[in-house]
């Protein structure tokens, strides 16, 4: 089997992984790391990884956590934490292997993810049209409708922002007027999706990044008209589904709710917000404690924990690692961790910017989840992550080599 066919199906199941087993995220990474492996090019694709700065710096969050083994004293739960962030360690050889890939063979994995998304959405929208009474109560009290990713709503909302910005981009480079059609109805479906689903996390990063979109429209004078009317839709956007969807509007009065509880002096950690300011608390706590080698990757938890039982003797409370991936870092290896991870991102947002609008806009996304999310404390975050962020770089120098070829 020819090695850019293995490696697409690699990639495939990687995507079909997010949504039907995470067994099968599993294959897609070892048939991306065998392809890489039996390429006749191997020992010439590993010199120049070698030299590739971002690609190092990612691996190196594997090898950096990994170190903390020897300070840790919870090891299976080490253990279970170095699984999860495994594709740190496979993925960046794995991409900078792919050679030979046509542009329309990006295309093709876009609109698989596009489509798995749309099936996806759906499921949950029976799910929720079934028991709608139900789910709309839940959702006074921050509980959401069932998704894929394992009811991982978070993540979940950051792939629907992905195939809505992947459809747009299709569209751009499209042709088909059929196809093109279809690209805007599916647009839609996932606008209306993510305002039912409410997750804050990708209802916010859309905001963000439609905003950020309009503004570089109407900065172009040939769509400054475009934007002035995409401009005044998405304002109009949330108070139409403040009307029409019960669940964003159980959300909208639930976050005004977590909001006002935060101004009493009582903490209450199972309340969404002050759930994550506690955490972010108890976080800074640990790491001005253990500032040079922090107290392990393996420990994490139990670090939190510990927290937790010292503010709240007695009571069923969730324990939450830090929502921010920094603090995460900064609490398993200590300020050095900090650093390297801003200096990853740096890197990579140099390197998203040098590769165009559309990677520096997913860039931005998962810089923004990773800011008020444990992003890569979740197979489906580090997959997510990753596999958008090396696939999409991979695809803008495929772009870039062909023209000036």
């Amino acid at each position: 089997m020819p090695t850019h066919l293995l490696q697409f199906l690699g990639c495939v199941s990687i995507l079909l992984g997010l949504y039907v087993s995470r067994a099968m995220i599993s294959i897609g990474m070892m048939t991306l790391l065998g392809a890489a492996l039996l390429n006749l090019e191997l020992e010439k694709n590993w010199k120049s990884f070698l030299k590739v700065n971002y690609l190092l710096l990612i691996t190196f969050y594997f090898l950096l956590l990994s170190i903390s083994f020897f300070w840790s004293d919870d090891k299976h739960y080490f253990v279970s934490r170095l699984q999860t962030i495994l594709p740190f360690l496979i993925l960046p050889f794995a991409f900078h292997s792919f050679k030979n890939w046509k542009e329309n063979w990006f295309q093709y994995v876009m609109l698989v993810f596009v489509f798995l998304n749309l099936i996806g959405n759906t499921y949950s929208l029976i799910n929720y049209f079934s028991h709608k009474e139900m789910y709309d109560l839940g959702y006074s009290f921050s509980k959401v409708i069932p998704t894929p990713f394992k009811n991982d709503h978070i993540r979940y909302s950051i792939a629907v922002l992905l195939s809505i910005i992947f459809c747009i981009e299709i569209y751009r480079h499209q042709k088909n007027n059929l196809l093109k059609i279809a690209l805007l109805l599916i647009v839609f479906y996932d606008i209306l999706f993510l305002h039912i689903l409410s997750a804050k996390t990708g209802l916010l990063a859309f905001y963000l990044v439609a905003f950020i979109f309009i503004f570089k429209l109407i900065t172009i004078k040939k769509y400054r008209v475009i934007g002035l009317g995409s401009l005044l839709s998405i304002i109009l956007l949330p108070f139409l589904m403040y009307q029409f969807s019960s669940t964003f509007n159980a959300k909208l009065h639930y976050v005004k709710y977590s909001f006002e509880q935060m101004k009493n002096a009582n903490k209450e950690s199972n309340i969404s917000d002050e759930g994550r300011l506690i955490s972010y608390d108890y976080a800074l706590q640990s790491i001005k404690q253990h500032p040079f080698m922090g107290v392990g990757y393996g420990d994490i938890f139990h670090e939190m924990e510990w927290h937790y039982q010292q503010d709240f003797k007695g009571k069923n409370v969730n324990v939450l690692l830090p929502h921010n991936q920094f603090l995460v870092l900064g609490l398993a290896i200590g300020i050095l961790g900090i650093i390297y991870l801003l200096i990853l991102q740096l890197f990579l947002f140099i390197k998203s910017y040098n590769n165009g609008f559309l990677v520096s806009i997913i860039w931005f996304i998962f810089f923004f989840a990773m800011m008020i999310e444990p992003l890569y404390e979740t197979q489906y975050g580090t997959c997510l992550f990753l596999f958008m962020t090396l696939f999409l770089i991979k695809r803008e120098e495929t772009i870039v080599s062909k023209i000036r070829d």
